[in-house]
């Protein structure tokens, strides 16, 4: 199955993770991949590493005031479906949907979007109503599509939407005392330090402002604080200003590593990670977290309780930072006591193995074709193992 991948991100984190998952884990069942990407990046290096053909376009959306850059999207991207005699297109984000949803028309081929956030009415009727439907929504979690259910309602058909959880591949995120002891010594981190953190963009959404006046507050002040992350375009002052204030707070208790391209060290490094954000539609750092043997605690963010409960931590009512105080602290008491817990938060993570939502997303594939009129092709394809 030729199926055509459009991106917005051209990172290895976000919304590609559980998509260069497909990519692996689906190329036995008859995936033959082709990606197009706004920019360049490391995802779109690591695909065409694999002999994947990559592309580059701004999949540029429909504009009355400016249609040549969607006109010039849309004839490209009609070169690259023929090229490669594509069966299906994928928008990774309902971002690009509005392009992809004509290419679909123009070629008359089946078009299924994933949705990793909260999508308002007046972008929904506009994307997707009538004719510009989709095949399929696919939601990462039960609590996002239900987020969504208020703008989707009598405009895409609920017999569309599924949820199809973000996932990790459980082989390569898993406990590893020793890439948590090479993460300590490569950031000057005390190996004997109970060390509680976070990795997430740096933009006001995520709150770390919670995080740091929680633990400032514990009375045990060896509990320190590692982040990493990154400022957003257009958030770079808010940035700097957080991680400054963070440093008044907590002083030499403060860590921040930057960007991290690989988060496994991280992971195994920490004692608790803590979520601290106003909104997730699924929260893939806790599962990386948690699939790394370290457990979560923090916000539901109406949706990461999908993730860590019931094994994987404990949640904390929302922007309640009085609780947060209480919850690290019991948390952080002990080295023992959370011994065992971090194998509960293992545990938790292997209910999201990627391997196993990839076949979920291939059989709904199959489905797509078969509703589209390519059954014969669909029934060679659901035979392949």
């Amino acid at each position: 199955m030729n199926v055509l991948y459009l991106t917005m991100n051209q990172s290895r984190r976000s919304t590609t993770v559980p998509t260069e998952g497909w990519f692996r884990f689906l190329a036995e069942s008859g995936l033959r991949p082709v990606l197009v990407s706004r920019e360049h990046g490391p995802f779109p290096d690591w695909a065409a590493d694999r002999g994947i053909p990559v592309y580059y376009d701004p999949l540029a959306g429909p504009s009355k005031a400016n249609p040549l850059p969607f006109a010039r999207s849309l004839w490209n991207l009609r070169t690259i479906v023929r090229r490669h005699r594509i069966d299906l297109i994928h928008c990774n984000e309902h971002d690009v949907y509005p392009v992809g949803q004509y290419l679909g028309r123009v070629c008359t081929l089946p078009v299924v979007v994933s949705v990793h956030f909260t999508i308002d009415e007046d972008y929904c009727r506009w994307a997707f109503r009538g004719p510009k439907a989709p095949r399929r929504m696919f939601f990462v979690t039960r609590r996002s599509l239900e987020a969504c259910r208020p703008a989707l309602e009598g405009v895409v058909p609920e017999s569309k939407w599924r949820v199809l959880h973000n996932g990790l591949d459980l082989e390569r995120y898993r406990p590893d005392a020793g890439l948590g002891d090479r993460f300590r010594t490569e950031h000057g981190l005390d190996s004997r330090s109970l060390l509680v953190g976070v990795a997430c963009a740096l933009r006001p959404r995520k709150q770390l402002e919670h995080l740091f006046e929680a633990v400032s507050r514990l009375p045990d002040r060896s509990v320190e604080v590692v982040v990493a992350g990154f400022a957003v375009p257009g958030d770079e002052v808010y940035a700097d200003e957080l991680l400054d204030n963070a440093r008044q707070r907590l002083g030499e208790r403060l860590h921040f590593v930057g960007a991290l391209d690989d988060l496994r060290g991280f992971a195994n490094a920490l004692d608790l990670f803590v979520n601290t954000s106003r909104e997730e539609s699924f929260g893939l750092s806790v599962l990386e977290a948690l699939a790394c043997g370290c457990p979560a605690v923090g916000y539901d963010s109406h949706a990461v309780d999908e993730v860590m409960l019931p094994d994987g931590g404990e949640i904390v009512e929302q922007d309640n930072v009085d609780e947060l105080v209480e919850v690290i602290g019991r948390w952080t008491r002990d080295r023992e006591w959370l011994r065992p817990r971090r194998l509960a938060a293992r545990r938790q993570a292997e209910r999201f193995d990627l391997r196993r939502l990839s076949r979920q997303l291939w059989s709904a594939y199959l489905d797509v074709l078969s509703e589209a009129g390519q059954g014969a092709r669909a029934g060679r394809l659901a035979g392949v193992r």
